[in-house]
């Protein structure tokens, strides 16, 4: 038998070391997959954001760009050796603006898919590069105009952009590195879209592919420092653990032998004492008074603070509180102690700090309760247990430092970091970052909701998005990224671009990590390239592009009955070309912006007369040529106002100190001409501009369907006569000149006669001036 339980008490450690040590790599494993976790969805939810940041900043530059290509240009334009041509720099000059003014695009380029191309390539149609410009590989870096260029299978961005030939592309980017012969670059396209909703192209921007994987490779790094005091801490807690779950297990084990063995003798259950580190005092308390008279300890107790029980016991109160208590702690100590002696159901449970005998501090966790009580409840005596906690404290701290590292990546983030309530969407934490991006404070911020922040109207359509993504994606729980607004404090609205993530954590609670980068300025810089793409250089007019859209909307507001009508001035001024032939571009160029900013006031002034609903529109069409839109008005007031024009622009200009004289002459379209498009009002417009010179200039002429047919009768007698030339179409008939007193013929006239098999017989009154 003694042999038996001998082999027991031996074996009884190894099998405490053993589950202690599978317990804690248990522990260790599933602490470092919380965290891992933890850290994989903000290093996911980071790279991530950046990457979709880039994605659309790249499509946004190319938006830009299919906006402000002309498309009657563009599709003009597909001979080789039209490359850097007239018409090819005309259509290429606004990419080559929105290439200078983005640094860190490389190229700018159109392209087209040509369905006769059985190898299915696209073709390069404009080039926003420098003409002649090389790199160091000696490659030149603009395309040639009708370029082929493989691999748009592989490239699925490109063909989606490009689109099917049936429906329009949607706009994408690659984030891989796609090579040509140029280099290797992260692309982004965006489809060009004519005013009849019609493809004719896609506008392609390359940024370099390094520039962006490195900002991507910073990202993922600062990320992955998150993981190093993550994996310190778990160390430290698993080692924690290693050695309480020892320690709980002996103490386990001591204590079943203890209760097998209550029975056998004091000293035995002194020794399990012994064995668990906790040392035992008592308390004896003053009769009279009730006080503390006397404490002792046991040696367990005496050895945690390096002393010898004979040499300390018994101790006094006033010993234990100046001699070998933290100073700190005294008035604590007295408070619970004091406490204890009063209410007969309170147990002394404090932490303090004992002083060592080598001088060092030791934590103790110190419990007691009154035993014995005299006959009028005062307390006679108290026992107690002591703990060193030393160890604890150490790991507590060492966690709390742990805690402070997280939160200080978690606080110097430069974007918003929140967590919210599952069930109630309230925020639980945030960043700095968010309070600056929002002008909360961190207290009032963490008493609103996702949808406190949410504008009502883009409840639902948040609420659809979330629906969506977690469907799409249900063990994850990930959405986003996505842009929306923000209401800030104030009132006003910022642009976000939001991602997050769902996770259940360790209380069993469903959270959700969203990261919010505000994009305000990113979407504002893009508002303003677009307002640039759409402003005439030297006038600060609205462009050609411009001018046409709010025409279209114009026209399309007369169709559906929301406008009652709309004018459209065609102006062409006299003597410009005079100007810049005798005084110099320069002097043209001033020219030009006298007469945009005497457009402007005149047209200012026609509105406050008008008090029309919808502004007029002044645009510069190229050279001398400017045109008006005008809202809300009569074919009547359109003439009335084209003569006030007429007047306010033929007044003298000053041009470098002299006096410039220049007439204009204006074509008149109304919404009662019936036209359905921009393209056709302006063209008819120009039309009616050519009759006004023809009609002797400085005057105003209203379009009508004879300027057309008349203008088609002369372009054709035109083409008609160039094909005569040579020919026997044109033929000599010869008409005598009979001298009436003799009855002779003198001479002849030699008469040009043109018979056209299309156009019959043409007189001369009609062909000889065009030819």
């Amino acid at each position: 038998m003694d042999v038996r339980n001998c082999t027991v008490e031996q074996a009884a450690p190894r099998a405490d070391r053993r589950r202690a040590l599978i317990e804690t790599i248990g522990f260790a494993a599933v602490a470092a997959l919380v965290v891992g976790a933890g850290v994989l969805g903000l290093w996911l939810s980071a790279s991530n954001s950046i990457r979709d940041s880039y994605q659309g900043y790249l499509v946004g530059i190319a938006r830009v760009g299919a906006r402000l290509v002309d498309p009657a240009l563009h599709n003009a334009i597909r001979d080789p050796s039209q490359l850097n041509g007239p018409q090819y720099t005309r259509a290429v000059e606004p990419l080559r603006r929105l290439r200078q003014a983005m640094p860190d695009v490389r190229f700018i380029y159109t392209m087209v898919r040509v369905p006769g191309d059985i190898k299915g390539r696209a073709h390069f149609v404009l080039d926003a590069a420098d003409p002649g410009a090389r790199d160091a590989d000696g490659v030149l870096d603009q395309s040639g105009v009708w370029e082929p260029i493989d691999g748009i299978a592989s490239d699925t961005s490109l063909a989606r952009a490009l689109g099917d030939g049936v429906h329009p592309g949607v706009p994408g980017t690659n984030t891989r590195r796609f090579p040509d012969k140029w280099g290797v670059f992260v692309s982004g396209f965006a489809p060009m879209i004519d005013a009849n909703g019609r493809q004719f192209g896609v506008v392609g921007v390359d940024v370099r592919s390094d520039v962006y994987f490195q900002r991507l490779h910073e990202a993922r790094q600062r990320a992955l420092f998150g993981l190093v005091p993550a994996l310190l801490m778990i160390l430290l807690l698993s080692i924690g653990y290693h050695r309480l779950r020892l320690r709980m297990l002996a103490a386990a084990r001591r204590s079943e032998a203890t209760a097998r063995e209550a029975l056998a003798s004091q000293q035995r259950l002194a020794t399990v004492i012994e064995g668990t580190g906790v040392g035992t005092w008592e308390t004896l308390f003053d009769p009279g008074s009730g006080g503390p008279s006397q404490a002792t300890v046991d040696a367990q107790w005496a050895a945690m603070l390096g002393y010898d029980p004979a040499d300390i016991n018994p101790m006094s109160t006033r010993r234990v509180e100046e001699q070998l208590m933290h100073p700190e702690d005294v008035p604590r100590v007295r408070e619970s102690m004091l406490r204890g002696r009063i209410d007969e159901n309170h147990m002394v449970v404090l932490e303090a700090r004992m002083r060592h005998a080598d001088g060092h501090w030791v934590w103790v966790e110190t419990r007691g309760k009154v035993v014995e009580r005299d006959a009028q409840g005062r307390p006679t005596r108290m026992v107690g247990t002591q703990v060193d906690i030393s160890k604890r404290k150490e790991i507590e701290r060492a966690l709390t430092s742990r805690e402070l590292d997280f939160r200080s990546l978690f606080e110097l983030a430069p974007v918003g970091i929140a967590r919210t309530d599952m069930q109630s969407d309230r925020y639980v934490v945030v960043n700095d970052a968010l309070l600056k991006c929002t002008g909360y404070t961190r207290e009032e911020l963490l008493q609103k909701t996702f949808w406190d922040l949410t504008p009502p109207e883009l409840h639902e359509a948040d609420r659809l998005t979330l629906e969506k993504a977690y469907a799409s994606d249900p063990h994850r729980g990930r959405f986003g990224p996505y842009e929306k607004e923000y209401v800030r404090k104030d009132g006003s609205r910022c642009q976000v671009l939001i991602a997050g993530v769902r996770m259940t954590e360790a209380d069993g609670v469903t959270r959700n990590w969203i990261i919010i980068q505000d994009i305000s300025e990113r979407k504002a810089m893009e508002n303003k390239l677009l307002d640039a793409a759409q402003r005439d250089r030297l006038t600060g007019l609205a462009n050609r592009p411009l001018f046409l859209e709010q025409l279209q909307a114009a026209v399309d507001r007369v169709r559906d009955g929301a406008q009652a009508g709309y004018a459209v001035l065609f102006l062409d001024f006299d003597r410009f070309k005079l100007v810049n032939d005798a005084m110099g571009h320069e002097a043209g160029d001033s020219l030009l912006r006298e007469i945009a900013q005497r457009l402007q006031e005149s047209l200012y002034e026609i509105d406050r007369s008008l008090a029309a609903p919808r502004a007029s529109l002044v645009a510069r069409f190229g050279g001398d040529e400017f045109l008006v839109l005008i809202n809300d008005i009569s074919e009547e007031q359109a003439q009335q106002i084209a003569e006030r024009l007429l007047v306010s622009l033929s007044r003298t200009y000053n041009v470098h100190g002299r006096e410039v004289y220049s007439t204009a002459s204006i074509g008149i379209v109304t919404s009662a001409q019936g036209v359905d498009s921009s393209d056709a009002v302006v063209r008819n417009a120009d039309v009616a501009m050519y009759e006004a010179k023809r009609s002797g200039r400085a005057c105003a002429v209203l379009f009508s369907e004879d300027m057309r047919t008349r203008l088609t009768r002369q372009v054709t007698v035109e083409s008609g006569l160039r094909k005569a030339l040579g020919t026997e179409l044109l033929s000599l008939v010869y008409q005598p000149i009979i001298e009436l007193c003799s009855g002779r013929m003198v001479s002849v006239e030699a008469l040009c006669r043109w018979q056209d098999p299309q156009l019959g017989s043409v007189s001369p009154a009609e062909f000889i001036p065009v030819a």
